[in-house]
């Protein structure tokens, strides 16, 4: 009996000691992605330079696409780029620090813009070097999507409240 809860003690030790939990570290060897990639409204890419060379290349990316109102902010070890899209959307650009890596985020407008997004850290790529040099583009490429809370498409007021305002007693509630 003894020997056997000695046997279960030491397997169910070697399982938690093969496990990873909180108090184990993580694999050192994780893969960078060095692509652009679109997820929930916003678009990111890894970029094998420090940060401070990624910011410069960005405030000099949001220049080049006609962005105004350009600002640098910083929260900790976070920088954050605030700009104004030609279409009067905001955009911001938040830039990360990884081991031997910096992360650029952008997000344009509520729900985002894919094709401008894009364009913005294409042209972060072309500043630090990554990517052939292209010209700037005169008319940044955007889609902006559709609000789907505020539809321009919507029925009016007028027409969807139209009964209510046609009925003959709109002031009181009749049993």
């Amino acid at each position: 009996m003894r020997r056997r809860r000695a046997n279960r003690r030491a397997a169910l030790a070697a399982l938690m000691g093969l496990a990873t939990g909180c108090a184990l570290p993580r694999p050192a060897a994780v893969p960078i992605s060095r692509e652009f990639e679109y997820s929930v409204g916003q678009g990111s890419q890894t970029f094998p330079v420090p940060v401070s060379a990624v910011a410069q290349a960005t405030a000099d990316a949001l220049a080049d696409l006609g962005m105004r109102d350009v600002r640098p902010r910083r929260d900790g070890t976070v920088l954050r780029y605030e700009a104004v899209s030609k279409d009067d959307r905001a955009c911001a650009v938040t830039i990360r620090s990884s081991p031997g890596s910096a992360t650029a985020t952008v997000r344009v407008g509520w729900f985002g813009d894919r094709a401008l997004s894009r364009a913005v850290l294409d042209r972060v790529a072309v500043r630090l070097g990554s990517s052939p040099p292209e010209p700037i583009p005169e008319e940044p490429p955007s889609t902006p999507g559709r609000n789907p809370y505020f539809s321009r498409d919507a029925v009016p007021d007028s027409v969807m409240l139209r009964d209510q305002a046609d009925a003959l007693y709109n002031d009181r509630v009749v049993p």
